[in-house]
């Protein structure tokens, strides 16, 4: 898929404006602060993915008059057409041809994945980081995967309560034991494709990298038996701690290179390439999987890259044929094959 054009009003700092936007690589080029992430937060939000930051839906309106009416807008083309209206007040309201769509309904017909500057932790961070970016892909390939997710989490904390107060915990158990082997199932088939994706990347990283979802069990074949079993494995644990030790929110995705893990023997910059490995990858599950090509959305994608890094990462992105958004503070145009925009004070200009 692609943008073909867009418009918004009242949007954080970026002034009125109705753009025009063509296939392949795009440049936002501007100093901190001019509005060149409120750019991509425009179109994560028109894609179905809502605020970069997690923050309310009130933040997202102007600036400088947040009393005014905010509104975004986006055609998009390629595999499909369709026009996407969001209107945004106490929560945000997207909407097909005058039909109201659920974000769940919207990110696989326009499916986008973002990179941003902290997304170095993905390689050095906590488990935490990378089971998110496993889920954002499910949530892209299996349209349930964001209410199944979300299921599973309640549950699991009924049953952290339940644990603490001395309660019965089987009834919890039998409405986790389901959701975790559909959850494992669905992050095994996405660790699958983007194993494979890796392979696309051919220069960004050495040969060697490997991947593999580590899952909070004893990791049985059979998914069901392998939370009953590790379940009651973790009784001891689990009265102890208050904190159910079994299922996927223990799950880890472990980065190796020539069996060391990454985070430990890669320099800082081969550390980011690693994590843009992951992302691109992700795009390949998207295409593979949904017939869809994403839409790619990087945020200083280019900092703590040296200049091969840069050189590589951009015949990359040219390979793919997506429509990619960067943003950069740095003026790098003269290596971009592709369309460069200068953003400064919240106002576009093609540079």
């Amino acid at each position: 898929m692609k943008i073909s054009s867009t418009q918004w009003e009242g949007f954080r700092n970026l002034k009125p404006r109705r753009l025009e936007w063509a296939e392949g690589l795009h440049l936002l080029l501007g100093p901190n602060g001019s509005g060149k992430t409120n750019i991509l937060e425009a179109f994560h939000v028109l894609t179905g993915w809502g605020s970069l930051r997690g923050e309310r839906t009130a933040d997202l309106r102007s600036w400088t008059d947040p009393g005014r009416g905010t509104f975004l807008s986006a055609s998009f083309d390629g595999e499909d057409s369709l026009e996407v209206k969001v209107g945004i007040g106490a929560r945000i309201v997207a909407k097909k041809g005058g039909s109201s769509l659920r974000s769940s309904q919207l990110r696989p017909l326009v499916p986008s994945l973002i990179f941003l500057p902290n997304d170095l932790s993905l390689v050095e961070g906590s488990p935490a980081t990378r089971r998110r970016l496993i889920d954002r892909l499910c949530a892209l390939l299996f349209p349930v995967y964001a209410l199944r997710l979300h299921e599973y989490g309640r549950a699991l904390r009924q049953r952290n309560a339940s644990v603490r107060m001395g309660r019965n915990l089987a009834a919890t158990a039998r409405v986790m034991a389901p959701l975790a082997a559909w959850i494992w199932a669905c992050r095994l088939t996405a660790v699958d494709l983007i194993r494979n994706g890796l392979e696309e990347g051919e220069g960004l990283l050495p040969p060697g990298v490997m991947l593999e979802l580590k899952r909070g069990g004893r990791g049985l074949e059979d998914l069901h038996l392998d939370f009953w079993e590790s379940l009651e494995a973790g009784q001891k644990q689990e009265r102890a701690t208050g904190v159910c030790p079994v299922g996927p929110h223990r799950d880890d995705l472990v980065i190796r290179f020539q069996e060391r893990d990454v985070a430990r023997c890669f320099s800082r910059g081969y550390r980011r390439r690693v994590a843009i490995a992951l992302l691109l990858s992700s795009g390949w599950a998207v295409e593979r999987k949904m017939r869809r090509k994403p839409i790619l959305l990087l945020d200083e994608v280019m900092a703590e890259l040296d200049h091969e890094g840069r050189e590589q990462l951009i015949a990359v992105l040219l390979r793919t044929g997506w429509q990619v958004f960067a943003t950069t503070a740095e003026d790098c145009t003269p290596d971009w094959p592709g369309r460069v925009w200068s953003v400064e004070g919240g106002r576009v200009d093609e540079g």
